[in-house]
């Protein structure tokens, strides 16, 4: 029963925390943008990442991260981290994949 909850709560987690990075991104951009077109907001948004390596940092470790904990964990032959880092995988390659497309 105890794995289960620690395979839930590792995509759980890493759901919030990107919910709670692109919040915080959406109300900088939101706040800079503010009074300005809508095509101003979205020229803006695009070149948000490339104008302040720190949050690209920070969005690149968030999708990259879970890739080495698998691999440790399937290492180490944790079946609830594997279960859980999985997802959290699954999630990332889905998240670059429609960052990629657009």
């Amino acid at each position: 029963m105890k794995s289960k909850k620690l395979a839930l709560k590792i995509p759980v987690i890493y759901i919030f925390l990107l919910i709670v990075f692109m919040l915080v991104v959406n109300l900088i951009i939101g706040y800079n943008t503010q009074g300005y077109s809508k095509a101003y907001g979205i020229i803006y948004s695009l070149g948000f990442f490339i104008a302040n390596p720190i949050s690209s940092f920070i969005l690149a470790f968030l999708l990259i991260i879970p890739l080495p904990l698998l691999a440790i964990s399937i290492i180490r032959k944790k079946r609830d981290l594997i279960i859980g880092f999985s997802i959290s995988v699954a999630i990332s390659a889905i998240l670059l994949i429609l960052i990629g497309a657009l």
